[in-house]
């Protein structure tokens, strides 16, 4: 469990699982089989969401953001780490896909927050809070100021960006 690097002392935390070996191979088969992935090939970055949570995959790494405590951190982990191991076992069966999806840049979602800097997420900030939303840390849902009505429009352009 990693605490929140945005917001020290919040009580937020998230999990970050390490591996000594590159996993970067197995990414076009966890790009066929996750939902709502946005995949780089070039710079090995796969985010994706699978068992209602999204991870974020690098070369040497898993990340997920919002765990509530170290037993949710430690089921998602072996429960992530299961299923990278099953995809990679079943690659054979399983079309890999290229398909890449660019991220948007930060700011483009950053201006189209609320900027309140209300906190309600967990965030200091609303471009700390755009940050993790644009690197699958956490999900465009934690903006509880994004689902007032005042907000629709913005909401469904973020959505358009990410997905």
């Amino acid at each position: 469990m990693i605490e929140d690097h945005h917001s020290f002392g919040s009580g937020r935390y998230g999990a970050r699982i390490t591996f000594p070996d590159d996993i970067s191979a197995s990414f076009p088969y966890l790009n066929s089989v996750l939902e709502d992935s946005l995949y780089d090939h070039e710079n090995s970055i796969l985010i994706g969401i699978t068992n209602k949570r999204r991870y974020a995959f690098r070369p040497h790494e898993i990340q997920l953001g919002a765990v509530a405590d170290m037993s949710d951190a430690a089921s998602a982990a072996d429960f992530v780490i299961e299923f990278v191991n099953r995809t990679w076992r079943e690659r054979d069966r399983i079309t890999p896909s290229y398909r890449e999806r660019d991220l948007p840049p930060i700011f483009d979602i950053f201006k189209l927050l609320p900027g309140a800097n209300c906190r309600e997420c967990g965030y200091p900030t609303c471009l700390a809070c755009a940050a993790d939303i644009r690197n699958g840390v956490i999900s465009i849902e934690k903006c509880l100021l994004l689902f007032k009505p005042e907000y629709e429009h913005n909401l469904e352009q973020i959505r358009a960006l990410l997905y």
